[in-house]
């Protein structure tokens, strides 16, 4: 299970966007349901690290 490093909440229900998905993210992240944080995935997606 994943957890938010800004609220420790569940990650669960959480909008996944991937690489380059809003123009400007070389990372993938997931969106906090709870905090609204965008936590970084790396080496998922197709990013380079």
């Amino acid at each position: 299970m994943d957890i938010c490093e800004n609220c420790q909440q569940s990650l669960s229900g959480g909008v996944l966007t991937l690489p380059w998905e809003d123009g400007d993210n070389a990372h993938a992240y997931v969106t906090c349901p709870h905090c609204g944080h965008e936590n970084i995935k790396y080496g998922f997606g197709g990013d380079d690290d």
